[in-house]
């Protein structure tokens, strides 16, 4: 496994899309001594750096600060004086996995992080979104991630000697390979806290659901007791809501046919009065002043009205005959017309048209006839040229007027007119006939109605005599009907009571036809009911509530108990991978500590330095994280269970040649740079990791210890690829493939490539 390319958009200073190919490890040519290094390299601020910043950053990185910025956006180009900001960054990391160290089915894994402005980010495994959780597990399975030394910097290798004994540990522990045990413990550990916590929830449950449980019991005894005697109640109750709803049935069918029969008797009856009453009416309508003589008078004053506006009419009619004959006299035969501008602007415009008619006519025509029309025509034109310039020297011009459309037209109206008058003369005719008519109706109605009024009065005595027949009967209707409605409250009353009672409606009620005594039966009922408030009001429920609270309490026991194989399985998880982390990392030490002290004799041309064990307490407070106090007992359990898991922590002992040396801050700059260096190629050397980033590490050494440097880098690089960033040429010389970093005025970094196995004599560059 090597890591193939980088290809890099839009992250800091990258603005392009930007890809980074590199050798893989033991990947040289014959006649070159370096193995597997690419070196980047560039002036100060060119971005060279940035290119390990976001092989970190692809790789899973969270913390801002380590990648150089304050808040995520910021490794979003931001923008320059000739390229506008991008709304995202994205970085891929192409690995060959051809050997599966990566546990994927694919000899390529390409890892890809994006990140939008909008603060929207997401990892792609092979081009399938996928949690940061399954790229670290990934990463830690290879022996790489963005916490393992795969990616080193000044400060990052300066920081080993700083770091605790616990961090040294902890580099250690990559280096041993048991990081994926590490991770494993860690969630086992998560896991079992919160198994702890699940169980301290789970018996606090108990806890409280136990005595509620038992007060359930005793109430849904109680309620069974209860329940015996609510079904004889019930069964007293059914038998005598039958009985009393049979004989309210019997009742009311009793009532009902009493009343329908007065009912039948009370519609005849009234349909004979109604029906005298509407004789009655008609003949009081007739009697009465109907309004006949009314509507003949005002018939007669319409008539009247009408004939005085015939004869208006008829007048103005004979009025305007006489204008539009006048109008007929008054027409004009010739009208004068001055010759202004615009009478000869007008006519000249009728000439142009004409003239660009006949330049049509001239460019379409095809014979000698066609020419012959056009002669005529241009003649015409010449013509209406001639007498325009006469009419324009005479001021003005006498046009014939054809007056016969206006003299049509008054004729017309005059006719229309006189048709008008005819129709007027005639209307006046057949009003005064109508008028005539209407006089003869007003006295026949007079007579009418004095004949009808006779036999008005006589109805009326009949129809009073009938009516007070018909109140008999509604009397006698009437009791009928509240008899039947007092039977039906009553009946009302009981179907209220059979709810509220027996919870059911009437109809599911059927009566056997036994009779019963009704008053020994209602005290035997009362009796009952005294039993049921003796039992108490209990809820009916609380069967069912018991039920399911007991159902709830043996699902929490049950629960209790899993938890607690589960922890013991969570137990047992974390010590197998203590043990593992334990076998593994004390073999790693050993082997880390022998390289080690070879790697800085060389380094320092001699002196000694080695690697210390030491024990480190793990004391935990006694207050829990919500500030109530940890049960002694529960803290001597807490501790018995750190000492199991102790912490071994790792201290460094370094004296260059003729020093004595106490400890490390004793060292000058250059001692320290050169220490953490041979830390690092111990590790290196004892698990070889796919690839290595180094940004400018060797920066502080001086050009005997860069030979150094270099020597030891081109042994390691037959089995671990490295990429790096530097500004020193000794390292440049190892490298086989070169990167140049530059940046213009645009603020975007470019990047320059070459194979230094190409560059032959003189710098010039040769193909293989």
């Amino acid at each position: 496994m090597y890591l193939k390319k980088v290809e890099i958009s839009g992250f800091k200073s990258f603005a392009n899309k930007t890809t980074l190919e590199f050798l893989p490890a033991g990947n040289f040519n014959v006649d070159s001594e370096a193995r597997g290094i690419t070196a980047i390299v560039g002036p100060n601020g060119s971005g060279k750096s940035n290119t390990s910043d976001a092989i970190k950053w692809a790789m899973g990185e969270q913390s801002m600060k380590t990648l150089r910025g304050k808040k995520a956006e910021d490794i979003i180009f931001a923008g320059s004086g000739t390229k506008a900001r991008l709304s995202s960054a994205q970085v891929s990391l192409h690995f060959d996995n051809a050997d599966k160290r990566i546990p994927l089915e694919f000899t390529e894994v390409i890892i890809t992080r994006k990140l939008y402005r909008s603060g929207e980010s997401e990892y792609l495994i092979n081009g399938n979104r996928s949690r940061l959780l399954d790229v670290m597990d990934l990463l830690a399975k290879a022996g790489v991630g963005k916490e393992s030394y795969c990616v080193i910097n000044q400060g990052m290798s300066d920081s080993l000697l700083n770091s605790t004994p616990a961090d040294r540990r902890s580099v250690l522990e990559d280096a041993a390979g048991v990081k994926q045990y590490q991770i494993k413990k860690d969630r086992a550990v998560k896991k079992l806290d919160s198994t702890r916590e699940n169980m301290q929830r789970t018996s606090g449950l108990i806890r409280e659901i136990e005595p509620h449980l038992k007060m359930l019991k005793r109430q849904a005894e109680k309620a069974q007791q209860g329940k015996v005697v609510a079904e004889e109640l019930k069964e007293k109750q059914t038998k005598l809501f039958s009985f009393l709803w049979h004989q309210f049935q019997s009742e009311r069918e009793k009532f009902s046919q009493e009343k329908e029969s007065l009912g039948a008797g009370m519609m005849n009856m009234q349909r004979e009065v109604d029906k005298m009453t509407d004789e009655l009416n008609q003949e009081s309508g007739k009697a009465q002043d109907s309004g006949a003589e009314q509507e003949l008078e005002r018939k007669k004053t319409q008539i009247r009205q009408q004939l005085n506006d015939v004869e208006r009419e008829l007048i103005i009619s004979e009025g305007r005959i006489v204008v539009e004959k006048e109008k007929l006299a008054n027409q004009k035969v010739i009208e004068i017309i001055p010759v202004d501008l615009k009478y000869v602007q007008a006519k000249l415009s009728n000439i142009r048209m004409a003239q660009e008619r006949l330049i049509l006519r001239v460019e379409e025509a095809e014979n000698m006839d066609d020419l012959q029309d056009i002669k005529e025509s241009a003649r015409a034109i010449q013509q209406q040229l001639f007498d325009l310039y006469e009419e324009s020297g005479k001021g003005e011009v006498s046009i014939k007027k054809d007056n016969s459309k206006e003299v049509g037209e008054i004729n017309k109206k005059i006719e229309e007119l006189e048709n008008k008058k005819k129709g007027f003369q005639l209307k006046e005719t057949q009003l005064r006939d109508e008028l005539e008519k209407i006089e003869k109706e007003i006295t026949a109605e007079n007579q009418r109605i004095r004949q009808l009024r006779e036999r008005f009065f006589q109805l009326e005595r009949e129809s009073r005599v009938r009516q007070e027949q018909l109140n008999t009967l509604k009397d006698q209707f009437n009791d009928a009907k509240i008899k039947l409605a007092r039977v039906e409250v009553r009946e009302e009353d009981l179907t209220n009571e059979i709810r509220s009672e027996l919870k059911c409606e009437v109809a599911a009620l059927k009566f056997d036809g036994e009779e019963i005594n009704r008053e020994m039966l209602e005290r035997e009922i009362s009796r009952l009911k005294l039993q049921m408030e003796q039992i108490g009001g209990i809820d009916p429920m609380i069967v069912e509530e018991y039920s399911e609270t007991n159902a709830r309490f043996d699902f929490l026991t049950q629960e209790l108990k899993d938890l607690a194989d589960a922890l013991v399985s969570l137990e047992a998880i974390i010590k197998e991978m203590d043990q593992r982390i334990k076998v593994e990392f004390e073999e790693a030490f050993e082997k880390i500590n022998k390289e080690f002290t070879k790697y800085f004799r060389i380094i320092f041309g001699g002196g000694n330095a080695h690697l210390i064990k030491l024990k480190i307490k793990n004391r935990k407070a006694k207050v829990a994280e919500d500030g109530t106090e940890i049960d002694e007992q529960e803290d001597e359990n807490q501790e018995s269970e750190d000492e199991k898991r102790d912490e071994i922590g790792v201290e460094i002992f370094a004296c260059p040649p003729g020093k004595k040396i106490a400890n490390l801050s004793m060292l000058s700059g250059g001692e320290r740079s050169l220490t953490s260096l041979a830390l690092l190629f111990a590790i290196i050397s004892h698990n070889p990791p796919p690839f290595a980033i180094l940004d400018e590490v060797e920066a502080a050494l001086d050009e005997a210890n860069s030979r150094r440097f270099s020597k030891i880098l081109q042994e390691l690089s037959g089995t671990t690829q490295f990429i790096a960033i530097t500004h020193n040429r000794e390292t440049m010389r190892q490298a086989s493939l070169l990167y140049g970093v530059t940046m213009g005025d645009d603020g975007i970094s470019k990047l320059l490539s070459v194979k230094l196995d190409q560059v032959g004599q003189g710098g010039k560059i040769i193909g293989k």
